[in-house]
């Protein structure tokens, strides 16, 4: 038993052997591979290792603001990045980020998070050197003009929508849709394409005031075997909610909301974001930064997960079943 042991030893140090006087023996150009693998290597850790300076720009105070900081700072926690935060909330103009550039500027953050519309445009003003990481917008162009930035816009891909609208109302073929021009004539020209390669047919009625809802929505009447809600300050929003429900309910066409919050007052159905992932997405497209990627070259994204609401009260008055297996896996549930 010994001995074998001994033989054992006696091989495992000659193999050693053999494979220093290979070592020794190896090109330069090995030996300059491995120091490079070993300096990125030790390189990566550093970067986990020191504390960088984030600053954060949350346009409000609301929960999903709150959410999505969670989750940003969740994941970047997650990563091993020990990071120092310098937390800003711009509500309105209670801070001027102008008024504080200089205290965050001898900071020398290594990264800027920005929350919310405002909070973003203001901070793509006054910092141009500066990777930034944005959300919870709606116009992607506020990123994509930018020389510093990348993000998640808020919005769901059209295909998504309308896969799901697909799947909870399978006998709904035609989807009608109010909108502003000013605000979203590009994103119904392409959710026209995209209905009629998905087998729908998608009936688009512009408006220009508030003024024009009640007559867009008699074109619908008979137009319409759905009504898709888009995020569009003209059309929805508290102002026009009631006629918008009232509609819906009248005519017996099923409202599909931008927000949980239309499916409280009575629309069908809503789908809904999941303000806890967004953050972590954010945090994702914050390691490449971190790790050397420039902003402009992580790519832009929508959210990736989401959730969605029904209202059990209205399918009844409307004779409309949802499958069991849909609303076991709603987010919430009015009934």
């Amino acid at each position: 038993m010994a001995g074998r042991f001994a033989l054992r030893l006696r091989m495992h140090f000659n193999v050693l052997g053999k494979m220093n006087r290979a070592q020794m023996q190896m090109p330069v150009i090995f030996k300059m591979f491995f120091t490079c693998v070993f300096v990125l290597w030790t390189t990566a850790s550093v970067v986990a290792a020191i504390d960088l300076h984030i600053a954060v720009f949350v346009g409000h105070k609301e929960a999903p603001y709150k959410e999505v900081l969670a989750g940003f700072q969740k994941y970047l926690t997650e990563q091993k990045i020990s990071a120092i935060w310098d937390v800003y909330i711009i509500e309105s103009d209670i801070i001027q980020i102008s008024k504080i550039y200089p205290e965050i500027k001898k900071n020398k953050p290594r990264l800027i998070f920005a929350v919310g519309t405002t909070s973003t445009v203001e901070v793509l003003k006054t910092f141009v050197d500066v990777p930034v990481v944005a959300t919870l917008i709606l116009d992607e162009g506020i990123i994509t003009r930018a020389r510093n930035a990348t993000g998640v816009i808020l919005d769901f891909p059209i295909e998504t929508q309308f896969s799901w609208l697909k799947s909870i109302l399978p006998e709904a073929k035609t989807i009608g849709v109010i909108y502003n021009q000013a605000e979203n004539k590009e994103k119904i020209q392409l959710a026209k394409v995209i209905a009629g390669k998905m087998g729908l047919d998608l009936n688009p009625v512009p408006v220009y005031t508030p003024k024009d809802i009640p007559n867009a929505l008699k074109i619908l009447v008979k137009n319409a075997d759905i009504l898709w809600g888009i995020n569009d300050t003209l059309v929805f929003n508290p102002l026009t909610a009631k006629q918008i429900l009232l509609f819906s309910f009248r005519n017996q066409i099923p409202f599909c909301g931008p927000s949980s919050t239309w499916a409280k007052a009575g629309a069908l159905c809503s789908l809904e974001y999941d303000f806890l992932d967004i953050g972590v997405q954010c945090g994702e497209k914050a390691i490449e930064i971190i790790r050397g990627t420039k902003a402009t070259s992580v790519p832009l994204s929508f959210p990736r997960k989401f959730l969605y609401t029904l209202n059990l009260r209205t399918a009844n008055r409307m004779k409309i079943t949802f499958q069991e297996k849909y609303i076991r896996a709603a987010h919430q549930v009015f009934d």
